[in-house]
């Protein structure tokens, strides 16, 4: 897994380009790893100038997809293959569902993120009938009776997995499950892949939940909106051939019970009475196709809490003896590992390299810097008081106190949080020894430095969220709220 350090990966984000609404820019990077390969980058600064509209199926635009491609030296410009299987296309957004070839724009492998993605989301009115009791054939309704015009999902002997055991050290904006790459079709063209996702805010907690039945919020268009801001949702996409799925369907009625949280990304649960409507695209926004299809779940399980799972930066995650490492960017899952006697700095050595155990103290990663494994601070970046020493700065996809020397190239402002950025408008990085946080500004009153936050639903109601992509593109937990 991409686990290395380098100044020249970092991209500088060219000013006026970062922040820009009116499509996606969002870079995916190299092919994410699932060995246990590092790779340092090397090559020239990169900018991330200009919108794209990268990650969009064109069939859903109405306009052909634009491409944009920029790669440093030593980069690949392929698109992700780190599915756990060849059956998967390469060129599936499982960020959206959308399912365009993605913008490569950089080989960031750890602490300059590629790009900031944003949106402009203002949330539409639910299209989707919210009625909940019995239903007696109409196809219109939800409820615990199944409609007579929907078929079963056949979902038996299917295993749900979490995006991390999907593929390790990546994440999305917000928690979702989803079938293996393995299972290359569920229904229609057996040759042809199918994907169900279950997704929710990162803020949800255990309890009965009714899904969301506005569509638009489960699928993001790249237009209005980025990411899912649904509370809770079920996706089911169809037949994925050349580079676009031939049908989606999302709940417009059911419930997600989460019986037991370890992490938001680490859940135990179910989701029944689910009826999965077919969506059609009218503009930018999905509605139901008239007489469209429709699937059926009556009830289906889901466990994807792991063995070693803990939540970073709690009390009593882990033994006494174990330290809770964070496993997605915004540090708000992870696992539990064992740690040696080397201190901050240190040459180390990584007990697998698929892991994180290792012969660090407690509390310190080893990663490599680019000069060999060492072992590095970690911090948390939600924190008020992230505890990194003058001199470094809390972040960069692995929670660490990283040499702001290293962070240049993506720009780093010494504003704390609420204040204006001086020195760098379009920094990624800002905070100071508080809270850290990134440059933007919201309000055409100048640049701020504003907090990063875990859920969607953190944003104010007038606000919605964008998020920041590390790990080559992978990891896209590190989100943010703007003004639409």
């Amino acid at each position: 897994m991409i686990r290395t350090i380098s100044t020249y990966a970092l991209p500088r984000l060219s000013a006026g380009a970062l922040f820009t609404f009116s499509a996606s820019l969002l870079s995916a990077g190299c092919p994410g790893d699932t060995g246990d390969t590092t790779a340092t980058e090397a090559g020239s600064e990169t900018d991330t100038a200009g919108p794209t509209t990268a990650n969009v199926d064109p069939s859903e635009t109405g306009a052909p997809t634009t491409l944009t491609t920029t790669t440093e030296p030593g980069t690949t410009t392929t698109s992700p293959t780190s599915t756990s299987s060849a059956t998967e296309p390469t060129t599936l957004d499982t960020t959206t569902g959308d399912t365009t070839v993605l913008d490569t724009t950089t080989g960031d492998t750890t602490t300059g993120d590629t790009t900031t993605t944003t949106g402009a989301v203002e949330e539409t009115t639910t299209t989707g009938d919210t009625t909940t009791g019995d239903t007696t054939g109409d196809t219109t309704t939800g409820g615990p009776l199944k409609p007579e015009d929907c078929e079963d999902l056949p979902l038996a002997g299917i295993e749900l997995l979490s995006q991390q055991e999907y593929q390790n050290e990546s994440a999305q904006p917000v928690p979702w499950i989803r079938t293996p790459s393995t299972q290359t079709s569920i229904t229609a063209d057996p040759a042809l892949f199918d994907l169900l996702r279950i997704l929710f805010d990162g803020d949800l907690a255990p309890g009965a939940h009714l899904l969301d039945p506005d569509p638009n919020h489960a699928i993001p268009n790249n237009v209005q909106t980025y990411l899912p801001v649904s509370s809770a949702a079920v996706v089911y996409q169809e037949d994925y051939d050349v580079d676009k799925y031939t049908r989606q369907f999302v709940a417009v009625a059911g419930e997600l019970e989460i019986v037991d949280m370890v992490s938001p990304h680490q859940t135990h649960g179910f989701v029944r009475h689910v009826e999965l409507r077919e969506m059609i695209k009218n503009g930018d926004l999905l509605e139901p196709v008239p007489g469209g299809a429709c699937w059926w779940i009556e009830e289906a399980e889901y466990d994807v809490r792991r063995p070693n799972g803990c939540s970073p930066f709690t009390a009593d995650a882990c033994p006494e003896d174990q330290y809770c490492m964070p496993v997605n960017a915004i540090g708000t899952d992870g696992v539990c590992v064992t740690g040696g006697e080397k201190q901050e700095g240190e040459a180390c050595v990584l007990a697998d390299p698929n892991g994180w155990d290792s012969d660090c103290a407690l509390g310190l990663r080893c990663i490599d810097f680019g000069d060999g494994h060492a072992c590095g601070r970690v911090c948390d970046v939600l924190s008020d008081a992230p505890g990194c020493p003058a001199g470094t700065h809390c972040g960069g996809g692995y929670n660490l106190c990283l040499p702001e020397a290293l962070l240049q190239m993506s720009g780093i402002d010494p504003a704390p949080l609420g204040e204006p950025c001086v020195d760098t408008p379009t920094a990624l990085y800002c905070g100071g020894d508080g809270r850290p946080g990134h440059c933007y500004d919201d309000d055409g009153q100048g640049s701020k430095c504003l907090p990063w936050v875990s859920a969607p639903s953190q944003c104010p109601d007038e606000q919605t969220s964008g998020y920041v992509a590390y790990k080559s593109g992978i990891d896209r937990s590190t989100l943010w709220c703007l003004t639409p």
